[in-house]
């Protein structure tokens, strides 16, 4: 039986997220942590520069190409299944929403 992808919606610790982050671009991934640029997606499991451990990823992709999120999620996580992937809309959002907190105290 065909497994099939569904948008779940779980609390998560945001440093957490924001410190473990890899975020995928059309061609390499950078650095949520530290914004190293460059990185290998499929092999890297820490950052290069800062050598935090990756857990979460997104991609920045998902927001530009929206009828390719399940395929795009679907072939990534079957190379790398031990992260979790992440709404790169939902990580957006909340970034701003924090950075509008801490600018305005």
């Amino acid at each position: 039986m065909p497994r099939e992808y569904l948008r779940t919606y779980r609390e998560y610790d945001w440093d957490d997220v924001r410190a473990h982050l890899l975020i995928l671009g059309d061609l390499s991934a950078d650095c949520a942590s530290c914004r190293a640029l460059g990185i290998d997606a499929s092999t890297a499991r820490e950052c290069p520069e800062c050598k935090t451990a990756f857990k979460y990823v997104t991609s920045r992709r998902l927001e530009a190409h929206p009828g390719e999120r399940f395929p795009t999620v679907r072939r990534f996580l079957g190379k790398r299944p031990e992260l979790i992937f992440i709404d790169f809309t939902d990580y957006q959002q909340t970034l701003g929403h924090k950075k509008a907190r801490d600018f305005f105290g």
